[in-house]
């Protein structure tokens, strides 16, 4: 790659009551960096046997009304067995690691795609971000919770922005059919010839699961707009705020229709908009016995040096893309630019062309 690749930034934010987007040009450096290698898999920090924590995004737990507790439930996402943590081999680090990152480059015949929620542009570009990114150098970033550009009255409100290397043929901002005015603060999807990446930043069901509702016509909009690409390798990416299986979070059987993400309505929900769209868990079907990996540990309650977490960042894929996919893995140890971990995602296309672009009209 050259030392100076000119990336487009495709950026959209909104407050709930303005829909309106902006885009900018930003010069983004991948240096020269030193032979790659894989980081290890390491960390010793003892896992508290009772922990409390919140969910993702949210500080308060709620019973959803008069729902079946985790032995009577018929969902697939229930608690099926023993509670888990992260393994020991996940760093507790607080910080990005200290000195140079490095990590194997795809093959020349691949590209790599990269998501991250960085909490806040202003936050986590004081804390490490560029450094990752300089040694990923990843050719398409999708960025969410940028809380940048605040439009309205509520100012740095969610916001989602894609960086790519290639130009895309056609932009679109916000989830067709969602009436909130967040929506365009919370989705773009970029297509290109053969491929479509749609990049998220989910609704969250909230305190007390007050936006549940909200959730749930998300979830409707989300199908409808998945669907349209039907015929196209589609990848949808980002943070999705649901996990539907108990194995990626920490403490399931206490979360169990209290915590946001982890209700039977979404994840049920969830389940039936991957199996409308035939769309499949990338980071699952390559890691099928994973237990305890997680993308997200809240900053309070020292849950990262307890392990306890939640895997609510993914790559979804259609059958197309699926099959071109090499490797998808979570970034464990780039933790405290944000309370996120990124992820990334080899496969082999060229998205149609190597070309820089550097403007969005």
């Amino acid at each position: 790659m050259p030392k100076r690749a000119v990336a487009s930034v495709t950026q959209a934010q909104s407050s709930p009551s303005t829909k309106r987007t902006r885009s900018v040009s930003k010069k983004v450096d991948s240096e020269d960096i030193k032979p790659p290698s894989s980081p290890k898999k390491d960390g010793n920090v003892q896992k508290s046997p009772n922990p409390k924590e919140a969910g993702p995004s949210t500080t308060k737990h709620a019973r959803v009304k008069k729902t079946e507790n985790a032995n009577e439930s018929t969902s697939l996402a229930a608690p099926s067995g023993k509670d888990h943590f992260a393994p020991d081999w996940v760093p507790r680090n607080k910080d990005i690691p200290a000195g140079d990152l490095h990590f194997a480059r795809p093959a020349e015949d691949h590209i790599r795609i990269a998501i991250w929620n960085i909490t806040s542009l202003k936050s986590s570009d004081k804390k490490g971000l560029m450094k990752y990114l300089k040694a990923e150098d990843p050719d398409v970033l999708v960025i969410s919770e940028t809380k940048y550009w605040g439009i309205g009255e509520k100012k740095g409100y969610a916001g989602i922005a894609i960086l790519s290397k290639t130009k895309p043929v056609d932009i679109q901002y916000g989830l067709p059919g969602f009436q909130d005015a967040s929506s365009n603060a919370r989705m773009i999807t970029i297509q290109f010839p053969h491929t479509v990446i749609v990049g998220t930043y989910a609704v969250n069901a909230g305190d007390q699961l007050k936006t549940l509702s909200n959730k749930m016509q998300w979830n409707d909009a989300l199908e409808k707009h998945l669907l349209n690409y039907q015929g196209k390798d589609v990848i949808w990416c980002g943070d999705l705020n649901v996990v539907w299986d108990d194995r990626d979070l920490a403490d399931a059987s206490k979360k169990w229709n209290k915590s946001a993400g982890y209700t039977q309505a979404e994840c049920d929900a969830h389940r039936r908009v991957l199996a409308a769209t035939q769309m499949q868990d990338a980071w699952r079907v390559l890691h099928p016995d994973a237990v305890g990996e997680y993308t997200f540990y809240g900053w309070r309650g020292n849950c990262r040096a307890r392990g306890s977490g939640w895997r609510i960042d993914s790559f979804i894929a259609s059958t197309g893309a699926m099959k071109r996919i090499a490797a998808c893995e979570i970034r464990h140890a780039i933790y405290g630019p944000s309370d996120h971990l990124p992820m990334v995602r080899n496969e082999t296309t060229h998205l149609d062309c190597r070309s820089s672009w550097t403007s969005v009209n």
